[in-house]
């Protein structure tokens, strides 16, 4: 195994982590009270809508980020070659990201398209793909739903064959940002079918007649994620992504390939934390000696938290099967973050519950990540079917 980048990749990395030094961290005091929204990239959905003021004055600085990065080379790294990108290792991409949380402003390189899209075909391609590339759209993820909860195979949303149209109908819950997003990456069923088979992806555009935003649903992370609703909406069958009937792989593939990002960031996340009850500590000797052990203790486990992400995206990068992996990392990585922060809290004591303290925040997204993209139990079942899959010789080292 080798997780040493190439010297193009190093180039990049040292790269961004200049950007990072010169741009970002100056930035840290200015998005200390940033509103909630802008965490992470889902903010690009959000705020192009809002009339804030104050929201309008931080979007204009994470443009001006924007246009620095772009003309640093640093944008599209993700996107393949032949859509114009660097197309870059699933390592480099987590080497990247390690250099970008480094720093507490949420500033993410490139649009992020969801991997799936460049499954995109025909006129898709140019309706839906090259305008997320361009960050001119954005999209949202329809999978969860009230009585499926996370456990997508059990989804009722169904797509009904009518000549070259398809019906929907059905509930779809928590899909984030969905009531300001450009289109919909909306899985449903074919009549008849259960479990993973039947399941298909579709397209759909904000606005199409059928398809309505019940409510958007403010959680304690800033994010705010939808109840969508399609009654007899009707879409042609240019609309699917992919094959008729195979959208399970789809699904599978979009949540894999962002458990590693997780890892990595709750790696970046747990360090900074760490940083701060060590700058609590410092000068009290008494603390030092209470807790000394304990953050000994979470600082081994973020460096196997890091190795874990790293081992993961190296597996990526030789297309082997990285299910179990990816859920590994998802587990750990969320779990850890959780219980940093909340031993951060208690060193720092009431102080840190204020609403705005960073601790705080942090613990409310932390908490949030131990549910969304597949919570804690869903990485446990995957993790379970694997080993009884290869069968539990490994066990036997024990």
């Amino acid at each position: 195994m080798e997780f040493r980048l190439s010297a193009q990749e190093e180039n990049l990395r040292k790269n961004v982590e200049r950007f990072v030094r010169d741009q970002l961290i100056p930035l840290e005091p200015e998005f200390a009270n940033a509103p909630d929204i802008f965490e992470g990239s889902r903010w690009k959905s959000r705020v192009k809508s809002s009339e804030d003021p104050e929201i309008k004055r931080y979007l204009g600085i994470m443009e001006d980020l924007r246009r620095k990065a772009e003309a640093q080379g640093l944008w599209h790294l993700d996107v393949p070659q032949q859509y114009g990108g660097l197309e870059v290792s699933n390592v480099a991409l987590i080497s990247v990201t390690e250099e970008l949380e480094k720093s507490s402003v949420p500033f993410e390189l490139g649009n992020h398209v969801s991997n799936i899209l460049y499954g995109c075909t025909g006129e898709q391609i140019e309706k839906y793909l090259w305008p997320c590339i361009r960050g001119e759209k954005t999209s949202a993820f329809g999978l969860s739903e009230p009585a499926s909860g996370a456990d997508p195979s059990m989804m009722q949303t169904t797509a009904t064959p009518d000549g070259d149209f398809f019906v929907i109908n059905g509930t779809k819950m928590f899909p984030t940002f969905a009531d300001v997003a450009d289109f919909v990456q909306l899985f449903a069923r074919l009549p008849g079918t259960s479990g993973r088979d039947g399941v298909t992806c579709f397209l759909i555009d904000t606005g199409t007649p059928g398809y309505s935003v019940a409510r958007s649903i403010a959680t304690i992370a800033g994010s705010e994620p939808c109840e969508l609703v399609f009654e007899n909406c009707r879409l042609h069958k240019s609309q699917v992504l992919g094959e008729i009937g195979k959208g399970w792989a789809l699904n599978q593939a979009w949540l894999g390939a962002r458990r590693f990002q997780v890892g990595i960031r709750a790696h970046g996340k747990s360090a900074r934390v760490l940083r701060i009850v060590r700058d609590l500590v410092r000068h009290d000797e008494n603390a030092r000696d209470r807790w000394a052990s304990r953050i000994g203790h979470f600082l081994g486990e973020t460096e196997a938290l890091r190795t874990l992400t790293y081992l993961g995206a190296w597996k990526a990068d030789q297309k082997l099967d990285v299910r179990a992996e990816a859920a590994n990392v998802k587990l750990f990585a969320t779990e850890l973050l959780h219980r940093v922060i909340d031993f951060a809290l208690e060193v720092a004591g009431p102080s840190g519950l204020r609403k705005n303290h960073f601790l705080a925040r942090a613990f409310r997204h932390a908490r949030a990540t131990r549910i969304v993209e597949g919570p804690s139990e869903i990485q446990r079942h995957i993790i379970q079917r694997a080993l009884f899959r290869e069968g539990i010789a490994g066990l036997e080292l024990l």
